[in-house]
């Protein structure tokens, strides 16, 4: 065979690896969109930024490889590994990826609701006693005070609700 030809059959042989990989980026941003909601703008965005850099990545190939010219197998190859990559690996890939990291983020938000409930109920225990014994000791604590005391307490309790509430948001956003 010729030095040419030679040159060509692997330029395809790496427009056939090019493909490939084009696919598994695309699985990629796939498996984020199922776990991230998105709305149009998100993914017109996404998709905009996919073919830049994949258009980008092509052309430097075609400029490295083949000074520049575009040759019907190149595209041939790189579809040839696009459809051996989604026919065989795309999937079971996507499908796989996704639950998992589904399932991740679902026991970690059941983590994170049980660890807040922990933190709650043993911050209100905590509280509980002092509150108490300050309301135990009558009219006279209270006109010291001027029911400040009460009051702060059901101040903290619902700063605290509301911070939990925003930690079980943040953690399980779905």
């Amino acid at each position: 065979m010729s030095e040419l030809v030679t040159t060509e059959f692997m330029l395809f042989l790496y427009a056939i690896r090019f493909g490939i990989w084009m696919a598994f980026l695309y699985d990629i941003l796939r498996i984020f969109r199922r776990i991230v909601g998105h709305n149009s703008l998100a993914l017109a965005a996404e998709d905009f930024l996919y073919w830049l850099a994949v258009g980008i990545r092509m052309f430097l190939m075609l400029y490295q490889y083949n000074n520049g010219r575009l040759r019907f197998y190149i595209i041939l190859g790189a579809a040839i590994g696009i459809l051996l990559y989604t026919s065989s690996i795309s999937i079971i890939f996507v499908g796989f990826c996704s639950a998992f990291i589904t399932k991740t983020k679902r026991r970690a938000c059941q983590a994170a609701e049980k660890a807040a409930g922990r933190v709650k109920s043993k911050t209100e225990k905590i509280l509980e006693r002092p509150v108490r014994v300050l309301a135990a000791k009558g009219y006279a604590f209270r006109r010291i005070i001027g029911g400040k005391l009460k009051h702060f307490g059901r101040y903290l309790k619902k700063k605290l609700t509301v911070f939990l509430k925003m930690i079980k948001l943040i953690l399980c956003k779905q």
